[in-house]
């Protein structure tokens, strides 16, 4: 079983948006999705939601970096 790939495009864009707005995300998709809508103007629901799906997955990869930091510093 393969997940769905996304393109270039969804993932330039969700980057970018990440970036600009990081502190607004969290791992809630229906949550991304509302800020999504609000902060940009894509008027093609899916195209939001791949966005608003992408920004998910990138919030869940930080919080394991820091998990993955705080734990690695806390046993030195």
């Amino acid at each position: 079983m393969c997940g769905k790939v996304r393109t270039e495009t969804i993932k330039r864009l969700a980057r970018d948006i990440y970036d600009r707005f990081s502190t607004q995300f969290n791992t809630d998709f229906n949550n991304n999705k509302q800020i999504l809508e609000k902060i940009s103007k894509t008027s093609s629901k899916h195209f939001r939601n791949r966005i608003a799906g992408y920004i998910t997955r990138i919030v869940a990869i930080e919080q394991k970096k820091e998990q993955l930091e705080s734990s690695k510093s806390y046993n030195i």
